[in-house]
């Protein structure tokens, strides 16, 4: 029986947690505000193509969780998802959009 597994993918391999893991992007946390929210977003590449990978939304007044934001496309960009406080999950068109749907919509209701 054969138990080279090299070329199969589902295998599951032990990481060395010393070796080098190469070059790592930049990361950086934002946070802006809008409609009595703080927004929170984490932010790939800062200094060049700036892409969020996912932020958050808190009411400022109790800090309660709104809901989070993430782009079910990372490499476009683009597909954005909310996911409400409450679990419910949306669709937007734009980050813009589900920032703004978060701040302005559900952080009232």
């Amino acid at each position: 029986m054969n138990h080279d597994n090299s070329g199969n993918p589902d295998v599951v391999r032990v990481v060395d947690p010393m070796a080098d893991p190469g070059p790592l992007p930049d990361i950086v946390v934002r946070k802006s505000a809008a409609n009595g929210c703080t927004i929170t977003a984490v932010i790939v590449d800062p200094a060049d193509a700036q892409m969020t990978l996912y932020g958050t939304v808190a009411r400022d007044i109790d800090g309660g969780f709104v809901g989070s934001f993430y782009a079910a496309d990372t490499v476009c960009g683009d597909q954005w998802r909310i996911v409400a406080a409450d679990g419910t999950h949306y669709h937007a068109n734009s980050e813009a959009e589900a920032v703004a749907t978060l701040a302005h919509t559900l952080a009232t209701a």
